[in-house]
Order: structure tokens, then C-alpha cells, then sequence
């Protein structure tokens, strides 16, 4: 699997690349992501050195609660932050739903939009068709930040993720876009047997031959797995990150999206060389 940046190229066959998190937010749960626009091209060049391969940059929380932005404000944020990194020649996505800020992220330079409400705006659709940018599509009930007021009941909640995202991949091929990524949305409105169950659906969702990206970091399911509540400032969370996005990789996800990008890289190079040798 070939994923198309702009001039960016990144071979993920029996391979799962890094995603890093570069948090241009005020406002975050997990606050020691959070990095001033002054220093994000700093923290993007060290994201990159210690194993990144895009970085995801994005302005806006999506916690339950988080502050809402006004437009201009998230653009003042995220794009000369694009345009910085991206003229470093570090392959970038912008985290955003807001086609006013990934209209200016694409004239910034940006490479993939991430729409962690899964393009259901036709108007994002049809900034991403215009301008033929690559897009990772979520799959979430409800909207950003407010996720968890909706009905979280599923009766088969991989086939309901998986027929979502294929959905609005080919609404996003028709308006003329570029590669379109699934991502099924981990944590974003789903209790913790949904979010195994959604695990366990994920090999489907790479046999579609379309890249997968999934973004699990620090997510409070994980805290319930190790036996606390749902929250992402429980101790463990960062080796829980590194065993899920390992797991992840061995299923054949092509990108994690991650804070900590340096450990999580590390185990995934034994995954990457493991999974290459078994190919071979």
C-alpha cells in the first residue's frame, strides 16, 4: 500500500507508519501535547526525528466541553504551523472539520485533510474534491466534543463503521478528491466492548484496499482497560498506547496517530520487521 501525500510517498506495504500529534490547541486533555505556535516547527522537526512520517496538526480539542474556536482563530493557528513544516519538507495533515480552515490549510501547503466528523459537510466534500487533497475520514456519531450525547447503542458496530467510512470515501472519490483513508474513530462516542469490537473489525477494514489510520493515544478506553475510569491523566496510558498501536500494526492498519511518537515508533519497528520477514 502506496499512500499519496502531494509529493510526498510513503510505502506502507506490511508496514505501519507514524503519525505524530502536533497540538497547536490551548486547550487539551492531555495539556503536556499542547506546544505555542512559536515553537511548533522545533517540535515538528523532533517529531519527525524520532520516527514521524506525517505530522497531523490541529488546533481545536475534541474532549467533551473543550472550547469551541472561531474560525479565524483555528486559521491563525494551524496554517502558517502548516506552512512552516510543510516547507521543511515534513509530510502534514491538518485535524480540522471547518472547510473555511482546510481551504486555507491547502493554500498553506497542507498534504491530507483529517475530518474527524467524516466529511458528512458537503462542503468539506467539496474542498477536498476542488483542490484533490488527500483525506482521512472518521467515523463518529454526533459532533466533535459533543460525542458522547448521542445514543452509543450498536448492534454490529464493525459493519456499521466500515459500510460509514466506504460511504463517504466514495462521495469523496466522485467530487474528485485524492487518497481517502478510513479511520473508525476509537473512543469518539463508543463504550469500551464497542471499541473491541471495533478492534476486532479492522483486518475488513484493511482488506478494502484503502489506507487505514487509526487514532487511539491516550484514549480513555484504554484507562478502562487498565482498571481505571475513563480518563486520559491515569499512569500507564503510555505503555497502553504503545500495546494497542502494536496490536494495531500486527492487524495491518498503515498509520498510528500518536502523541508519543518515539516509543510507540520503536515497537513498531520490530512489528514492521517482523511482519516484512513473514511476507518474505
Amino acid at each position: 500500500m502506496r499512500l499519496l501525500l502531494g509529493e510526498h510517498t510513503l510505502d506502507c506495504t506490511n508496514r505501519t507508519a507514524v503519525m505524530g500529534i502536533l497540538n497547536v490547541s490551548d486547550d487539551s486533555p492531555i495539556g503536556a501535547s499542547i506546544v505555542p505556535t512559536t515553537s511548533a516547527l522545533d517540535r515538528a522537526i523532533e517529531l519527525r526525528a524520532a520516527g514521524a512520517e506525517i505530522v497531523d496538526i490541529g488546533a481545536v480539542s475534541t474532549a467533551s466541553g473543550s472550547r469551541a474556536l472561531q474560525t479565524q482563530e483555528e486559521i491563525d493557528r494551524v496554517c502558517p504551523v502548516i506552512e512552516a513544516v510543510a516547507t521543511e519538507g515534513i509530510a502534514t495533515s491538518v485535524d480540522t472539520w471547518n472547510p473555511a480552515v482546510a481551504r486555507e490549510a491547502a493554500e498553506a501547503g497542507v498534504h491530507l485533510l483529517n475530518d474527524v466528523s467524516g466529511f458528512t459537510k458537503p462542503e468539506m466534500v467539496a474542498v477536498a474534491g476542488e483542490l484533490g487533497l488527500a483525506c482521512a475520514v472518521m467515523h463518529m456519531r454526533g459532533e466533535p466534543a459533543r460525542h458522547y450525547e448521542v445514543d452509543q447503542s450498536y448492534e454490529d458496530i464493525a459493519t456499521e463503521v466500515r459500510t460509514f467510512l466506504l460511504e463517504r470515501a466514495e462521495a469523496l472519490d466522485a467530487a474528485g478528491a485524492g487518497q481517502v483513508w478510513l479511520d473508525p474513530g476509537f473512543e469518539f462516542g463508543k463504550l469500551l466492548p464497542d471499541n473491541l469490537a471495533l478492534f476486532g473489525g479492522l483486518r475488513q477494514l484493511v482488506a478494502t484496499e484503502r489506507p487505514v489510520l487509526i487514532s487511539a493515544s491516550r484514549k480513555g478506553f484504554l484507562a478502562e482497560l487498565l482498571g481505571h475510569e475513563k480518563r486520559q491523566d491515569v499512569s500507564g496510558l503510555l505503555e497502553a498506547t504503545i500495546a494497542f498501536n502494536t496490536l494495531a500494526a500486527y492487524e495491518g492498519v498503515h498509520v498510528v496517530r500518536v502523541h508519543d511518537v518515539e516509543p510507540v515508533a520503536q515497537a513498531l519497528a520490530v512489528v514492521n520487521d517482523v511482519r516484512a520477514h513473514l511476507a518474505s
